[in-house]
């Protein structure tokens, strides 16, 4: 019994540890770092948007600059702002709620068929 305790407790530390080695390991990045111009792309079209790092007000998130309304042909609800994650970019809606996510892969981000890089 005291041998199957011994490695419940050390599995249970294992996964503690790994766990907040991956936790500190995902960093919320600043609106600065990211703000400035972007490509939005599917398979047939691109066109580019900017991320301000001005707050936005209301949506707890940052002001979003889509000079072309790309983002108005291309999703039903209208896009006003966006906010980073440690783990990618959410494009927001007028109440603040999370339209689209692009999750990081490299250097670019995915979500919803499309592609967001950094220009």
């Amino acid at each position: 019994m005291n041998g199957s305790l011994t490695r419940a407790a050390t599995i249970a530390v294992s996964i503690t540890v790994m766990g907040a080695a991956m936790a500190s390991s995902l960093v919320l990045p600043n609106a600065q770092s990211l703000a400035g111009q972007w490509q939005l792309t599917d398979r047939q079209q691109q066109c580019r948007v900017e991320f301000l790092a001005g707050e936005q007000q209301g949506v707890n998130g940052y002001q979003l600059w889509d000079r072309e309304h790309c983002l108005k042909t291309r999703f039903a609800a209208e896009v006003v702002g966006w906010r980073p994650a440690p783990d990618g970019i959410a494009l927001l809606q007028a109440d603040g709620s999370t339209w689209v996510f692009f999750s990081r892969e490299g250097a670019v981000y995915t979500g919803a068929g499309l592609t967001l890089q950094a220009l």
